[in-house]
C-alpha cells in the first residue's frame, strides 16, 4: 500500500544515512541485483536513527536466524474463504480449518516450496523443515553465510538509545527462477524491537481515593487475599472488581470459569513461576494450568522474573478472569521481528489455543516503510488464524495516535501511527479506556505523561470488508481516510483501530504479583497490555459457554468478522446490550509533540476506543451480553431458527390461580433465565432442559385464550399458532353470610361478615377479591374481601330506620378471574324499637300554696341513635293521679302546675313516656314537688 508516509520515509533514510559514523556501508541505491538475480525490494530494511554509530561488519562468529517467507499463491481465495466462514448462507459457514490444511488448500504447491528450497541449499544455508501452512522456511547461519546467500552486508550500530543492533541497508536478493514465490526474507535487522505495552504509573490513587471505586467485587469466582484488595487503596482493581465491572460474573454462576479453553500468550521476556503461583493462591486458585512453550531456542527457566512485569501481567490478567482456562506461554529470547514472526508461526502450526493474545507491538510506520515483507508474512499468518477459528488479540498501543512515540530510536516520534499486529486484519486490535466514578472513558493521561489508548489509521492496510459496516454509527467519519489506489473501489477506506477496548489506565489499572524491576510484590499496572488479555480472557468465557455449548457454536471467541456484522446488521439495541459504547475523551498524546486533536470518542466506532469495552452477560442470562451475542450468531444446530412451540399441557387452567405447564417445541435455550414466555402483558422466566422442552408457571390471569410466545435470550419469538394457546377458565366462588349483629335495635349499626370461597385445585386457589354487596331490600353495604388459599372474607355495616323484620343476602359480582356468585340464601333480621330514657325537671322543688306561683315541669325524651327525634306524650302523675299531658316536639315538653289548685303537702312527680313507631316507653324517677301552706 502506497500511502502518505512515501515522502517521509525518504526524508528519514536522507537523514539517517548522512549522520552514520564509521565504515561505508551498502546503500538502497546501489540494490541492483546480479544477473540472475531479483532484488526483495519488500524486504529492505528500516532506515537508521539519526545519530547511530557504526561499529563494522557483524561478527562472523554470530549466528543468524532469519524466515525466508513464502508467498500465498491466492490471497483473494483465502479472504473469500474466511468471509464465507461467517456467513451463514455459505456452505462453508463454521467449517473451520483442521491443523494442516491450510497449506494444502492455500499455501504454494510442494514443488514451489522444493524449488525454493533448493535455491537456499545451492547458496550454502541449511533450510530448516517448511511450516505445516507452507509459508516459511526457517534458516540459521554465520553472518558471512547470510550475506553471501542473500546479496547483502550486515552490519553493526550502536544507537542512539545505547542498544547494538545490526541490519543491512540494502534489501537481499535471490534467484529470480524462485523469487515470484518468495514474500520476504524476515530477520535481516533488529533495528526496530517490539514493545511491551504494560504502563506502571507514578500517580496512581488520584482519580479514586480510597472507597470511592465505582465496581464491585464479583458475587461468583475467585475472590482475592487481602493483600491484592489492598492495592486498590491506590486507584487499581482487582480481577473480581474487574469480572464484575465487564460482566463476567454471570458466566461464572453458570460454573463458566473458562474450563476446556487454550489461551496462547506471546512472550518475549522470562517470567517466575513463583509470582504466578503466588497470585494463584491469592485467588484461591487450585490448579492452575500454565505451559511454556520455547521458541528460538529460549530458555526454559522460569525462575527468572525478568525485568518487566509483561509476562507477569498477561499470565495473571487471563488466570484471575478465566481461572479454569489453560495458558500457554509461547516464550522467545528477544522481541525482535524474527522472534515476533516465530512465535506466531508457533501457535499458528500448534492450532492448540483457540484464543491467542499479544501485548507487544510495533511502530507500524517503522515496520512499513523498512521490512514490509515482515508485516505481509504476518498477515499470512492471521490469515490462518482466521481459517482455523483461533481469535487473535493484540494491544493497540500506549501512546495514543502516535504509537511510534514510545520507541526512543525511532525517527517517527511525533507522527500519527498505529501498532502491528493490532492493525492487521482479522486481528482485534484492543485499545485503553479508564474506569470512572460514574463512566468510561478514554484512557488519556496526557497531563502526567503515563500515556494513552492507541488509536487510528493504518499505514500498511485497507479496511478489511468485514469493517466497512455502514450499520456501525461512526465508523466511516470525517476522519476516515480513502485510499482508491491501493485499496480498491469496493472498500476505499484504509483500516482503522482500535476494534475494542478495556480499561488500560494504570491509576485504574490491575492488581498483580510481581517480583521483579521495580516491583516488589502487590502492585497497580495498566496499558493496553492489560486490555489485551482481559479480552481473551472474555473470549475464552465465551468459547466455554453454555451459550455456545447449546447453540453448537464451537469456540465463537470474538472473531472480527462476526463481532463487526453484529454490531453493523442487527438491531441497534443489541449494540449495547454486547458493548459499552465510549463517548468521552480522546487519544491525542501530547507529550509527543502532536497535538492535532485527534481521535476524539463519540457515539458508535471511534479511533480512540474502537466499538467499546465488553459487556459479557448479565444476571439472569435473558438479556443477550456479548457472549449470547456471539455464539447465537455462530449457531451451528441442525435446523435451528427462531424458536416454536409444538404443544402445552396442559392447555388450560383457572385464571385465578398460577398453573405450572410444560412447553414443547423447538430451538429452547437450555441455560438458566435465557428463555421466558410472554402470555399477555406478563412474561414469565421458563426452565428448559433441553432445546425441546421448558417448564414453568404461567401467573393468574384474566379468563380467555392467549398465545404462549416464547422468546429466547431477547432475540428471537416463536410465532403464533393454535398449538401454542392456552385458555384461562373463570373459577366459580360461593358466597355466604356468616353471621349478623344479634338482636338489633332500630338506628343500631348491624355488621355482617361475609365469606367468598373460590374453586379450589390441587396447585392452589387464588382468594377471590373485591368487594361483596350485602343488602337487605332496601338499604345496602360493600364488604372488601381479603384472604388467602381460596377463601376470603369481609364485613360491613346497616344501620335500619324502621323496626321489622329483613331478609340479608349478599351478592360477589363476576370479575377476570372468577364467575360470579349465586346470590346467597337469605338471612333473617328481625330489628326492634329502640329504647329511650325520660328524665323530668321541675322549675322549683317547694312552693306555697295560694300563691299566683306556677311549677314548670319539663321532659326530655333522649334517643338510642340519631337517625330520629321521639314523638308522641309524656304523661306526668302523682300516684295514679295526672297532673298534666306534654305533647313532645323534637324530644323535649313542658308544663304548667298553679299553686292556687294544689294542697299542701309532698307530691313525688313521675314522667311517663308511651313510647312511638321507633322507640319504646320509658319512666322517669321520681321528683319530689313540696306545697307549703
Amino acid at each position: 500500500m502506497t500511502i502518505r508516509w512515501l515522502v517521509v520515509s525518504v526524508a528519514g533514510v536522507l537523514a539517517a544515512v548522512s549522520s552514520v559514523a564509521g565504515f561505508s556501508a551498502p546503500s538502497n541505491a546501489q540494490a541492483i541485483a546480479p544477473t540472475g538475480l531479483t532484488v526483495l525490494h519488500a524486504s529492505a530494511s528500516p532506515p537508521l536513527p539519526a545519530h547511530s554509530l557504526a561499529l563494522g561488519p557483524l561478527s562472523s562468529s554470530v549466528d543468524i536466524h532469519v524466515d525466508v517467507t513464502l508467498k500465498l499463491p491466492d490471497p483473494s481465495a483465502v479472504t473469500s474463504f474466511i468471509a464465507s466462514l461467517s456467513n451463514r448462507n455459505s456452505p462453508n459457514f463454521h467449517h473451520f480449518l483442521r491443523p494442516g490444511q491450510f497449506g494444502q488448500l492455500f499455501g504454494p504447491s510442494l514443488s514451489e516450496v522444493a524449488a525454493v528450497d533448493a535455491v537456499l541449499r545451492a547458496d550454502g544455508l541449511h533450510p530448516g523443515r517448511v511450516t505445516s501452512d507452507r509459508l516459511s522456511i526457517p534458516v540459521t547461519g554465520p553472518a558471512p553465510v547470510i550475506d553471501r546467500a542473500f546479496h547483502v552486508s550486515l552490519a553493526s550500530y550502536r544507537l542512539p538509545g545505547g542498544r547494538t543492533a545490526f541490519t543491512t541497508l540494502s534489501p537481499p536478493s535471490i534467484s529470480a527462477a524462485v523469487a515470484p514465490d518468495v514474500e520476504g526474507v524476515v530477520g535481516l535487522s533488529d533495528l526496530f524491537l517490539a514493545q511491551s505495552l504494560a504502563v506502571r504509573s507514578g500517580g496512581a490513587g488520584e482519580l479514586h481515593p480510597s472507597g470511592k471505586l465505582l465496581v464491585h467485587p464479583a458475587t461468583a469466582g475467585g475472590t482475592p487475599c487481602a493483600a491484592a484488595s489492598g492495592v486498590t487503596e491506590d486507584g487499581s482493581y482487582t480481577a473480581d472488581q474487574l469480572a464484575s465491572y465487564y460482566g463476567m460474573t454471570p458466566l461464572y454462576s453458570l460454573d463458566d470459569l473458562g474450563q476446556g479453553v487454550k489461551v496462547a500468550l506471546a512472550e518475549f521476556e522470562p517470567d517466575s513461576a513463583s509470582n504466578i503461583s503466588a497470585y494463584a493462591k491469592c485467588y484461591g486458585i487450585l490448579s492452575p494450568t500454565v505451559n511454556y512453550v520455547p521458541v528460538d531456542q529460549v530458555s526454559a527457566d522460569t525462575t527468572d522474573p525478568g525485568t518487566d512485569p509483561e509476562a507477569a501481567l498477561d499470565i495473571e490478567d487471563v488466570m484471575g478472569l478465566a481461572p479454569d482456562a489453560t495458558i500457554d506461554v509461547y516464550q522467545a529470547p528477544t522481541p525482535e521481528e524474527t522472534s515476533v514472526y516465530d512465535v506466531d508461526q508457533a501457535i499458528v502450526d500448534a492450532d492448540a489455543d483457540q484464543v491467542v493474545s499479544t501485548s507487544w507491538g510495533l511502530c507500524e510506520i517503522d515496520t512499513y516503510l523498512g521490512d514490509s515483507s515482515f508485516m505481509g508474512s504476518e498477515q499470512d499468518l492471521f490469515y490462518v488464524t482466521a481459517t482455523q477459528d483461533q481469535t487473535v488479540f493484540a494491544s493497540a498501543g500506549d501512546n495514543g495516535s502516535t504509537d511510534c512515540y514510545g520507541d526512543k530510536d525511532t525517527l517517527y516520534g511525533s507522527y500519527r501511527s498505529v501498532d502491528d499486529p493490532a492493525s492487521q486484519p482479522y486481528v482485534v486490535g484492543v485499545g485503553g479506556t479508564s474506569i470512572g466514578r460514574t463512566s468510561e472513558t478514554v484512557w488519556n493521561n496526557s497531563s502526567i505523561s503515563d500515556g494513552a489508548g492507541g488509536g487510528g489509521l493504518s499505514d500498511q492496510w485497507c479496511m478489511p470488508s468485514y469493517q466497512d459496516q455502514l450499520g456501525i454509527p461512526g465508523l466511516i467519519s470525517a476522519d476516515s481516510e480513502t485510499e482508491p489506489t491501493d485499496c480498491g473501489t469496493t472498500d476505499p477506506y484504509v483500516r482503522e483501530v482500535p476494534d475494542v477496548s478495556a480499561d488500560a489506565n494504570p491509576m485504574t489499572g490491575y492488581a498483580i504479583y510481581y517480583t521483579g524491576g521495580t516491583f516488589g510484590g502487590w502492585g497497580p499496572i495498566g496499558g493496553t497490555s492489560a486490555a489485551a488479555p482481559l479480552w481473551a480472557a472474555a473470549a475464552a468465557l465465551i468459547d466455554s459457554s453454555p451459550f455456545c455449548a447449546a447453540y453448537g457454536s464451537g469456540d465463537a471467541g470474538v472473531q472480527p468478522v462476526g463481532l463487526y456484522y453484529i454490531m453493523g446488521n442487527w438491531p441497534s439495541g443489541y449494540y449495547g446490550l454486547a458493548l459499552k459504547d465510549i463517548t468521552a475523551g480522546n487519544n491525542d498524546y501530547t507529550p509527543d509533540g502532536y497535538s492535532g486533536g485527534l481521535y476524539p470518542a463519540t457515539a458508535g466506532y471511534d479511533m480512540a476506543s474502537g466499538l467499546g469495552s465488553p459487556h459479557i452477560a448479565y444476571a439472569g442470562n435473558f438479556y443477550p451480553g456479548l457472549a449470547a451475542q456471539m455464539c447465537f450468531y455462530y449457531n451451528t444446530e441442525p435446523n435451528f431458527g427462531m424458536p416454536s412451540i409444538t404443544g402445552v399441557s396442559p392447555d388450560d387452567g383457572l385464571s385465578s390461580v398460577a398453573t405450572p405447564v410444560t412447553i414443547t417445541g423447538s430451538n429452547f435455550l437450555p441455560i438458566a433465565g435465557a428463555d421466558q414466555v410472554e402470555v399477555g402483558a406478563n412474561s414469565v422466566t421458563v426452565s428448559c432442559t433441553t432445546t425441546t422442552s421448558c417448564t414453568g408457571t404461567l401467573p393468574a390471569t384474566k379468563s380467555g385464550t392467549d398465545h404462549l410466545v416464547m422468546s429466547v435470550q431477547d432475540m428471537a419469538l416463536s410465532s403464533k399458532t393454535a398449538a401454542d394457546q392456552f385458555t384461562f377458565v373463570q373459577a366459580t366462588s360461593t358466597t355466604a353470610i356468616t353471621s349478623v349483629t344479634s338482636s338489633p335495635v332500630v338506628g343500631q349499626p348491624v355488621s355482617v361478615r361475609v365469606k367468598v370461597t373460590g374453586q379450589s385445585t390441587s396447585s392452589g386457589s387464588l382468594a377471590p377479591s373485591g368487594n361483596v354487596t350485602v343488602s337487605d331490600g332496601t338499604r345496602s353495604c360493600n364488604a372488601a374481601l381479603s384472604g388467602s388459599n381460596g377463601i376470603a372474607t369481609g364485613s360491613c355495616s346497616i344501620a335500619e330506620q324502621v323496626p321489622g323484620k329483613y331478609s340479608l343476602t349478599a351478592s360477589y359480582p363476576v370479575n377476570s378471574y372468577f364467575a360470579a356468585s349465586a346470590t346467597s340464601g337469605s338471612t333473617s333480621l328481625t330489628v326492634g324499637k329502640a329504647t329511650s330514657t325520660t328524665a323530668l325537671k321541675l322549675s322549683s322543688v317547694k312552693i306555697t300554696y295560694g300563691d299566683e306561683q306556677l311549677e314548670h315541669l319539663s321532659v326530655t325524651i333522649s334517643p338510642q341513635y340519631s337517625g330520629s327525634k321521639p314523638t308522641g306524650t309524656v304523661k306526668v302523675a302523682q300516684s295514679t293521679t295526672t297532673l298534666c299531658m306534654i305533647t313532645l316536639s323534637s324530644g323535649k315538653g313542658s308544663c304548667a302546675l298553679s299553686a292556687k289548685k294544689l294542697q299542701a303537702g309532698t307530691y313525688r312527680l313521675v314522667a311517663t313516656y308511651g313510647g312511638s313507631t321507633n322507640f319504646k316507653g320509658s319512666t322517669s324517677a321520681k321528683e319530689t314537688l313540696t306545697v307549703v301552706k
